[in-house]
């Protein structure tokens, strides 16, 4: 099969989320002998030399079109009532680039990551020629919107407020064109019957994780004073809540029993506020890092203490494949397979989350119990051959 990929970012390299799963989405599709032609906006010379990579990566076409300045975008977006997340990733360059290709390559399937996509191949999708079009949802956008407004005070409330309403139109948009649209996980599948649509052939498409890379390392130096982890670009809401959270609700107690405890927190891009963290002597900002792997194998406890998420947090997957004990709220887990008590710890108010981290850090063989329950969990559930089976049957239904 053909299949034409449309990307919100180049997914190169794979060092978070979303790029993760759509690069890993390529790499299956291609081992699986299809030939894949992948078109995504640029944001400037840094996505050309990872355009550039990718195709030598993974040996596909890849083409970006240079998106306009940001402001007068989102100008555009507020005059024509369209979302700002559209916005973002929309240029005119890219969607002649989408519909030459079309003509060209005469795809089989169109592959949209994200349905903010869809105003790309709306004119192309009507076409009674037009190839099939599968839609990568990974979570309920507009529901993440919705929970920023309610925790927003005014004017960004109603920011966030029209910001919901414009994606749930998108989203009902995309389910309507696409043969198949995807969500990551069973409570995202519910939320998007309950609160978006019920039209439209939703399927879920797990994320996966590469045990080989992401695994404990039984020889490296430790360090002296016990570590907590916590991983992200620094620069999204729902990380930057979080860690605030953390710290304002549980980081003291803890270093009141554990005086020597170090925080790290690494990740791109940190705000200004997560900077300023980096100034007390036991938290240290990496901002970002070449190689997150020696983070993951030296510390102690993962903590992901999500108060806004939507989705499955690709960090705490490849925490529990380090055999990394991983404290987390419902949010966090949201979506993982997982047996609490058993191989993760969860925590629904701030003294449960502070009495988890003390308890880790007074026990050794509860980390490594944790910890490798975790990682046998991974093993048992997340190989990425086996969790993107609906997306590769759906197009190997179609040869």
């Amino acid at each position: 099969m053909k299949i034409l990929v449309v990307s919100h970012r180049v997914p190169f390299p794979p060092n978070k989320g979303e790029k993760l799963r759509t690069y890993h989405q390529l790499e299956r599709l291609k081992q699986l002998g299809h030939s894949l032609s992948l078109i995504s906006p640029s944001s400037g010379p840094e996505d050309e030399e990872f355009a550039a990579a990718l195709a030598l990566d993974l040996g596909i076409t890849v083409n970006t079109a240079k998106l306009e300045y940001k402001p007068l975008r989102f100008a555009k977006a507020l005059a024509t009532n369209r979302s700002l997340s559209e916005a973002n990733f929309y240029s005119s360059r890219v969607k002649q680039l989408i519909e030459n290709e079309t003509r060209s390559f005469e795809p089989d399937f169109l592959f949209l990551t994200a349905s903010s996509l869809v105003r790309y191949i709306d004119s192309i999708a009507n076409k009674h020629s037009s190839p099939a079009v599968l839609t990568d949802f990974m979570d309920v956008d507009s529901n993440k919107w919705q929970q920023y407004q309610h925790k927003a005070h005014f004017p960004m409330n109603l920011v966030y407020k029209r910001e919901a309403k414009l994606v749930k139109k998108l989203e009902i948009e995309a389910a309507k064109l696409s043969k198949e649209c995807y969500l990551i996980a069973s409570a995202e599948l519910k939320l998007f019957k309950n609160e978006v649509t019920q039209q439209g052939n939703i399927t879920i498409l797990p994320n996966g994780i590469d045990d080989s890379i992401f695994k404990p390392n039984i020889d490296i130096t430790r360090p002296q004073h016990p570590t907590l982890l916590f991983t992200g670009v620094m620069d999204y809401k729902p990380n930057i809540d979080a860690v605030l959270w953390f710290i304002a609700n549980c980081w003291s107690q803890i270093k009141d029993q554990y005086p020597n405890a170090k925080l790290v927190i690494a990740g791109m891009n940190p705000s200004a506020n997560i900077q300023k963290l980096g100034t007390s002597d036991d938290i240290t900002v990496t901002g970002f890092v070449d190689n997150i792997m020696p983070y993951f194998q030296s510390a102690c406890i993962f903590i992901a203490p999500f108060q806004i998420a939507r989705g499955v947090q690709n960090k705490v997957l490849q925490a529990m494949s380090c055999e990394l004990p991983v404290v987390t709220t419902l949010k966090g887990i949201e979506g993982i397979i997982h047996c609490a008590g058993k191989d993760v710890l969860l925590a629904d108010t701030a003294e449960q989350y502070t009495t988890h981290c003390l308890n880790l850090l007074e026990s050794i063989e509860l980390r490594e119990s944790i910890g490798k329950a975790a990682r046998q969990t991974i093993l048992a559930n997340y190989a990425w051959p086996e969790v993107l089976k609906p997306l590769t049957n759906q197009v190997e239904k179609s040869t």
